[in-house]
């Protein structure tokens, strides 16, 4: 909860080794941004140096008419919230008009405009004012943040099987009965749905998982999965992706800003880019949506209960109508009414006892029988392996 009657002040901290401390992001949030959300206030930042006078900064940065100003360095963002309350209690009952912190202070507002010098210190600390001054000592803050994250979770009913090897950014929302493996990343405004699987291996940013879903060694930018969806191994969703429920996106898939219907399968090695697919379709391995001529992206529709054959193309822009289906192999750049097959590809023809593959030539000493060798046949130059001798 937001306390107005608190001025906020984060002093802006550098050195040689970090650069400006303040702007490093840690589990989604810069560490100014999580030394303000200590103070529970708004906040304004001030470059700050142990040499210069900071009574006139402070002044014009501050409410005049609210009561408490808290200043605190941007290298300490483990400082806890019952610590600084604590402080502001302390500095109201007594008769001073100042509080100092290991790594920050405390003023009556009204002493800021009484006094005319104020230079503040930082002065070297541990435990929650452990200041972060090099590598070493970001990767120990950084720890320390991302177990509370965890801790807080936890204590929500999320199930960590791994919690050294588990980051969730602040913003994300995971809610209860939801079980998180190791190596998994949960970055940005994510939000898990209860009894979801996020399997190992993961990265997951700003996206939505619903409610039983799972997924599995995956990357998920900005998209959205439906309920019970299952999601991987080897999956990648790029922004503005909607799967819906109880689908089915498997290994080596790529999706782009698209929507997949409900109960939609496509099980592997395929791209689906600008399109809307319907329910209960059937994507089969392979398949490509081509959606870029070089200049402009174009967008294909497909209705429901659609089946794609393996290794078709989608050329848009074009509408697949419910119930079509598609060749194996067809290569479509026409729309296709309901309930029709299309097949786009060539009559396959055989030529016998062709010598033009110079990679396998025919050998001389080994001639086939042509008047023996079955329809199906195929020549090597080590001899003949028969195919099945059934129509086509």
């Amino acid at each position: 909860m937001i306390d107005l009657a608190i001025n906020g002040v984060v002093l802006r901290v550098n050195n040689k080794a970090l650069g400006t401390v303040g702007e490093i992001p840690v589990l989604g949030k810069t560490l100014n941004e999580w030394v303000g959300a200590i103070m529970r206030a708004p906040y304004k930042i001030l470059e700050w140096s142990a040499v210069i006078n900071m009574v006139e900064p402070l002044r014009a940065a501050v409410d005049k008419s609210k009561p408490v100003t808290v200043v605190l360095f941007a290298d300490t963002p483990l400082i806890g919230q019952e610590t600084v309350s604590a402080a502001i209690k302390a500095l109201m009952e007594s008769s001073g008009g100042a509080l100092a912190l290991p790594r920050g202070y405390l003023f009556k507002t009204s002493y800021l405009f009484e006094t005319e010098t104020l230079f503040l210190k930082a002065q070297p600390a541990d435990g929650q004012f452990t200041a972060v001054t090099d590598s070493e000592s970001l990767t120990k803050v950084s720890d320390e943040l991302r177990r509370r994250i965890i801790r807080y979770h936890s204590t929500g009913g999320v199930i960590f099987t791994d919690v050294k090897n588990t980051y969730v950014d602040c913003d994300a929302i995971i809610e209860s009965k939801t079980v998180i493996e190791p190596y998994n990343f949960i970055k940005g405004k994510t939000i898990i749905k209860s009894g979801a699987h996020i399997m190992p291996g993961n990265y997951i940013e700003n996206s939505i998982i619903g409610r039983g879903a799972t997924v599995d060694s995956s990357r998920l930018f900005n998209s959205s999965v439906g309920v019970e969806s299952h999601i991987g191994p080897f999956a990648y969703l790029r922004p503005n992706s909607v799967v819906g429920n109880r689908c089915r996106i498997g290994d080596f898939v790529e999706l782009k800003n698209c929507v997949i219907g409900d109960g939609t399968k496509i099980c592997h090695l395929s791209y689906v880019g600008d399109a809307e697919l319907g329910r209960d379709c059937n994507v089969g391995c392979g398949v490509v949506f081509a959606n870029y001529d070089g200049k402009n992206k174009y967008k294909s529709l497909v209705g429901n209960r659609v089946f794609i054959g393996s290794n078709a193309n989608i050329v848009a822009p074009v509408t697949i109508e419910d119930r079509a289906f598609i060749a194996a192999g067809s290569t479509i750049t026409k729309s296709v009414p309901a309930q029709a097959l299309a097949v786009a590809r060539a009559r396959q023809a055989l030529i016998p006892d062709w010598k033009g593959n110079v990679y396998a030539p025919v050998a001389e000493s080994v001639q086939p029988e042509p008047s023996e060798m079955p329809r199906r046949a195929v020549s090597f130059s080590d001899g003949i392996i028969d195919g099945e001798d059934n129509p086509l």
